[in-house]
């Protein structure tokens, strides 16, 4: 499934760079129609703590194929035009930074989170703890590290 999304990403590259990049309120209208279609069908699949819809990767669990394409790449559309309206927003410069970093360190990050937090369970700490640490040690990891060549090579660090 990976290996979709993959694709996806590579043979729409040029309408997710348009999503991205393009001033036409066409876009706006129909994320915000996406979004709320969204926020409706969260609602209904995980309300009274029902799960009638899951998707997880990392079992490799796809109950409904279809779904598994098309309620990923709905959000993708939905999250492309907010980061479109941040860039736009002067204020919030400092977090689309940090946004932009934490993409640039997505390996570290992908390939750390996990054995960082192999005490998750034994030391009772919460989601937030386990993001804090999950994200912040592989991206100060990748801010120390990244002048290095031989470091950037080994761990999969950008070139900042």
């Amino acid at each position: 499934m990976a290996l979709v999304y993959v694709g996806i990403g590579f043979f729409y590259k040029g309408k997710t760079r348009e999503l991205l990049e393009s001033e036409s309120r066409k876009y706006d209208l129909t994320a915000e129609i996406v979004a709320v279609a969204l926020v409706v069908f969260c609602w209904f699949i995980y309300r009274d703590g029902n799960r009638l819809y899951y998707f997880d990767m990392k079992p490799v669990y796809y109950k409904e194929l279809i779904s598994a394409l098309l309620i990923p790449c709905a959000f993708g559309m939905v999250f492309a035009r907010l980061v479109y309206w941040m860039e736009k927003i002067n204020w919030l410069d400092g977090l689309n930074c940090f946004l932009a970093l934490c993409g640039q360190a997505t390996i570290p990050i992908m390939f750390m989170h996990i054995p960082l937090n192999h005490w998750k369970e034994s030391l009772g700490y919460g989601r937030a703890t386990y993001v804090v640490i999950g994200i912040g040690i592989p991206i100060v990891f990748t801010l120390i590290f990244n002048k290095y060549k031989a470091m950037r090579k080994l761990f999969g660090l950008p070139k900042l």
